[in-house]
């Protein structure tokens, strides 16, 4: 393992080169949100086929999430997220270059699993890079990578009418190579927190331990419930979104792309305003405020969708994707400090791993849903969708009781060779 670096300070920001990769990493997947219909049709797919081939990402999110992590807490995490970015741009490559649905299967499962790197392997990397007071404003950073990528829909749209849907994927992999070598320059942080398992000659968890010292907060558990509902729209709405314009609207791939622009646009305001609030509680300790400011946020979410299923005019349909968006990023700036603050520092990769496999697994959600607007159309299935994300709002409103008897002590609180409690 390589020697840990220091600690960096917002004048020398990995951030930014792990910001870049988050952003360029979703470059593909909103590529494939925005080409849902043409791949369809090349392959002779239906809607609930072809949301089911993109939660096939979702799937392989899960069967990376827990591999991921337990590298990510034994070996280098920057040299895992140079790998990553490799595989995944080769193969948005092999996206365009699919000759055969299962070439699209494959690619989109192996893209996945690297793309893991993101939402695993990156938090615990700016966890231990920066300190908690300024972890908010630092996934700020790194969580806008999503929504600023949206904002290129319109190239991505555009590049499509020009050069077609295929030659769009090859494209669209090029900056992730130029930003390789920036993230081979970083260096490994120290693990923020004194544990006995940061020391490479102790005993670290083993990967059943592990599970049990990330599950043992009762914060936790009620973020991974509300994380299973709120994966369903989360890992999918984008493609859900194209669906709806498409079959409601009539929105062509250009107009499709606009759609991802303004939902990209609300979840940029979103974080914002999700991390000047994790911020200031943060900064006074008050850390149970972070459930609240997550609930906040799913519900904004929900009443978007809610708004989605009952306007018939386009216009104002699209300003509810401005909505949803909010929703979608005002929680992020707080969940990803939570839980970090949560978990001891010898198995915080794995945490994350753990979280987007619940959310990953509530990404088939979606695949009911789809049928549903397949057949009833897609306002009622929104209204469905609005219902789980509800419920979702409330089981994190109440985690903010088990938040104060939940905080990790300086340490990990076990020291080597004690039994992690059943």
């Amino acid at each position: 393992m390589s020697q840990p670096g220091p600690r960096a300070g917002w004048r020398t920001s990995p951030v930014l080169v792990l910001f870049g990769l988050n952003l360029v990493d979703e470059l593909d997947r909103l590529a494939f949100a925005a080409f849902t219909p043409e791949i369809r049709d090349a392959f002779g797919l239906t809607d609930a086929q072809v949301v089911g081939v993109g939660a096939v990402a979702g799937l392989c999110i899960m069967l990376g999430a827990l591999p991921l992590g337990w590298l990510g807490d034994r070996t280098s995490r920057v040299r895992i997220v140079v790998v990553a970015a490799l595989v995944w741009s080769l193969m948005s490559v092999l996206t365009g270059l699919a000759w055969a649905l299962w070439v699209v299967l494959v690619a989109r499962a192996a893209s996945g699993i690297a793309r893991t790197s993101n939402e695993v392997v990156h938090p615990s990397l700016i966890a231990d890079y920066y300190e908690p007071r300024d972890q908010p404003r630092a996934f700020q950073w790194h969580r806008s990578a999503t929504p600023v990528s949206t904002a290129l829909g319109l190239v991505v749209g555009g590049i499509g009418l020009v050069l077609g849907w295929r030659w769009t994927f090859v494209v669209i992999a090029v900056p992730t190579w130029l930003l390789l070598v920036a993230a081979a320059r970083l260096r490994e942080p120290a693990r923020r927190g004194a544990s006995p398992f940061t020391d490479a000659t102790a005993a670290r968890p083993t990967l059943r331990e592990a599970r049990r010292l990330v599950a043992r907060p009762a914060t936790i558990r009620r973020c991974w419930a509300a994380g299973f509902l709120l994966g369903a729209a989360f890992l999918t709405i984008t493609q859900l979104l194209s669906l709806f314009f498409e079959r409601e609207h009539g929105f062509d791939t250009l107009g499709r792309g606009l759609v991802q622009t303004t939902y990209g646009v609300g979840t940029v305001l979103g974080i914002v305003l999700g991390a000047r609030a994790s911020g200031r509680a943060v900064a006074r300790d008050q850390w149970e405020r972070l459930p609240v400011v997550m609930a906040a946020g799913v519900l904004a979410t929900a009443v978007g969708l809610l708004l989605l299923a009952v306007t018939p005019w386009a216009v104002p349909s699209v300003a509810a994707t401005v909505v949803v968006g909010v929703g979608m990023g005002a929680w992020q700036p707080a969940f990803y400090p939570l839980v970090g603050r949560l978990v001891p520092a010898s198995v915080r990769t794995q945490a994350y791993g753990w979280t987007l496999l619940v959310c990953g697994l509530g990404a088939f959600l979606s695949v009911p849903v789809a049928r549903l607007g397949e057949s009833a159309g897609y306002r009622p299935a929104f209204g469905v969708l609005a219902a789980g994300v509800l419920v979702s709002a409330a089981l994190l409103r109440s985690a903010r009781r088990t938040v104060p008897s939940d905080i990790v002590p300086e340490g990990d609180g076990v020291t080597t060779g004690q039994r992690v409690p059943e």
